[in-house]
């Protein structure tokens, strides 16, 4: 009698064994469609985007005038100002990287021809050069005002690369015209050599021009951007 009720619990527990085998496959092919993300990606969408922060904004983002209406500004240097003026100044702005160079490069070379014309003295050397700065006062005046409609309207969050790079630009044209008039003219200059105020001041501006040209490249291509 033991060994019978041993026997029917065993069937019992196979049976139910057996019947399980048989409904996985089913449970299975039911569910197989089903896409179960991660846990960490069901997370609410509120959460793990944050919202724009409006001061951790890239230098790239600058302001532009958008849409009618639209208070004038916006903090979004990609999006393509709808209105005439917003799209005229944007166009202008694209221009301050190639017209910077002029009078950089001019600065530069009137620097070298002057420590040419110290160090073999002869002064023939640096004879042209008022004409070379007046040319480079002219670039850095047409520079500076499409710089700021490159960067836009000044922000409080705005970094400090950028305020830096933005008002020494405004200042280096006045500085370029200041050595342009200590400049002695050209007849004058072909036959002696510039007073040491003129050559202090010179000097001055071309570390200011080379610390504005570092600053330049930090707003554009970052922090570090010259590192080895």
């Amino acid at each position: 009698m033991a060994h019978t009720k041993s026997t029917v619990r065993i069937g019992a527990v196979l049976a139910v064994a057996f019947s399980l085998l048989l409904l996985t496959p089913q449970i299975s092919f039911a569910h197989r469609d089903e896409q179960h993300p991660p846990q960490a990606e069901q997370t609410d969408a509120s959460q793990t985007a944050p919202e724009h922060d409006m001061g951790a904004m890239q230098p790239g983002e600058m302001t532009w005038p958008t849409a009618e209406g639209a208070g004038g500004m916006m903090m979004d240097h990609d999006a393509r100002p709808t209105t005439l003026s917003g799209r005229v100044i944007r166009w202008l702005g694209v221009w301050h990287p190639a017209v910077i160079h002029f009078p950089i490069a001019l600065l530069l070379t009137v620097a070298f021809l002057e420590a040419a014309a110290f160090i073999r003295r002869k002064p023939i050397y640096a004879a042209s050069n008022k004409i070379l700065l007046a040319v480079a006062t002219l670039g850095a005046l047409a520079a500076a005002p499409l710089g700021w409609a490159n960067a836009g309207l000044p922000a409080a969050d705005d970094e400090s690369a950028l305020v830096l790079h933005r008002w020494i630009g405004t200042v280096i044209p006045f500085l370029i015209l200041f050595v342009w008039w200590l400049k002695k003219p050209v007849d004058e200059a072909a036959v002696r050599q510039g007073g040491r105020f003129y050559e202090t001041v010179l000097a001055l501006t071309v570390l200011v021009i080379l610390a504005q040209a570092y600053l330049g490249a930090e707003v554009t291509h970052g922090a570090g951007h010259l590192a080895f």
